[in-house]
This record gives C-alpha cells, sequence and structure tokens, in this order.
C-alpha cells in the first residue's frame, strides 16, 4: 500500500512540474550585467605622437582636442606607416597617428597603429 502512495506522489510531482515548465519557459532571460574585464573597443582616435617608450611599451598622443592620451602597445599590436615597428615610430615625434585600442578597466592597449600623412 505505501508503494501506490510513493508512486503517486511521483506521478503528482511529475504532473506539476509539467504543468509549470511552459509558463517557465516563457520568461524573459535575465540580461547579465557587463564584465567589469571585457575589453572594449572604442573609436580610434586620431592626433600627434608625442612620446614612445619602446622598453615600456608605451606611447602618448596629443590628441586633436587638445588632450593627452597614453596606450601601451604589444609584440602584436599593428603598425602601419612605420619602418621597423615602434622603433622606427620612436623617431618620429611630432608625427600625426591614428590609434586603434581597446580598454581593459583603466589601461588602454593599442591594437593597431597608423601613421597618417600630415596636412
Amino acid at each position: 500500500m505505501q508503494s501506490i502512495f510513493k508512486r503517486s506522489g511521483l506521478v503528482v510531482a511529475f504532473i506539476s512540474l509539467v504543468s509549470i515548465a511552459p509558463a517557465l519557459a516563457g520568461q524573459a532571460p535575465v540580461p547579465r550585467e557587463p564584465e567589469q574585464t571585457r575589453a572594449t573597443e572604442p573609436t580610434p582616435v586620431s592626433g600627434e605622437l608625442i612620446a614612445l617608450d619602446d622598453k615600456a611599451k608605451t606611447l602618448v598622443i596629443k590628441t586633436e582636442s587638445g588632450n593627452e592620451m597614453k596606450f601601451s602597445y604589444t609584440d602584436t599590436t599593428e603598425i602601419i606607416g612605420a619602418d621597423k615597428g615602434a622603433a622606427g615610430l620612436a623617431t618620429m615625434s611630432g608625427t600625426p597617428v591614428t590609434v586603434h585600442y581597446s580598454v581593459h578597466g583603466t589601461a588602454n592597449t593599442a591594437t593597431k597603429i597608423e601613421v597618417t600623412a600630415k596636412k
């Protein structure tokens, strides 16, 4: 007799689950908070190269609006328009550049640096 009650309890639980499943499936998923560590790709910035430190792998540019921005770069950063990559770019202070970069927390990391023709 007890096994009948146990089985009927399982059947009731199964029927309950099946009856509420469509209601649960119809709910909109809860959006996740953006991760703070996820890199974002802002609009490229143009300006004049002020300084490049090849040992520290950093560069500073003065943007067209007059602000200075500092970037780090890596061995995988694409450098276009400078002979010998970053070493060649280090000798080009005052040259107009466009920096494509990503933001990791508060750090700006250059993904591509383009030397542009002077106006």
